[in-house]
């Protein structure tokens, strides 16, 4: 089974915070850096909300198939009935 993208950039995740962190406290004075570690976090969020709205969109989805089965039996069952009282209505009329 493949990981999630999400999981697969969590350890460059954990870098990038600790370094933002680190930075914030004055331990790390490099800007470039830490504009890097943004832009990581930045994607990361966006990530995490596309595979959100992927899950949504699946779920979504399943519901619908569900709907859809259910009308095809219930319309199946109708039909069928019906089309044999027609025929038997057929039947019984003399001409």
């Amino acid at each position: 089974m493949m990981k999630k993208d999400s999981e697969l950039f969590r350890p460059l995740v954990k870098t990038a915070e600790k370094y933002l962190s680190a930075y914030c406290h004055g331990k790390q004075d490099d800007d470039e850096k830490a504009k890097i570690a943004l832009r990581i976090l930045s994607v990361y969020r966006r990530i995490l909300k596309v595979e959100k709205e992927r899950e949504e969109i699946k779920s979504e989805w399943e519901r619908l198939l569900e709907s859809v089965a259910e009308l095809k039996r219930v319309t199946g069952r109708r039909s069928k009935s019906s089309e044999g009282k027609e025929i038997k209505a057929m039947k019984a009329k003399p001409s």
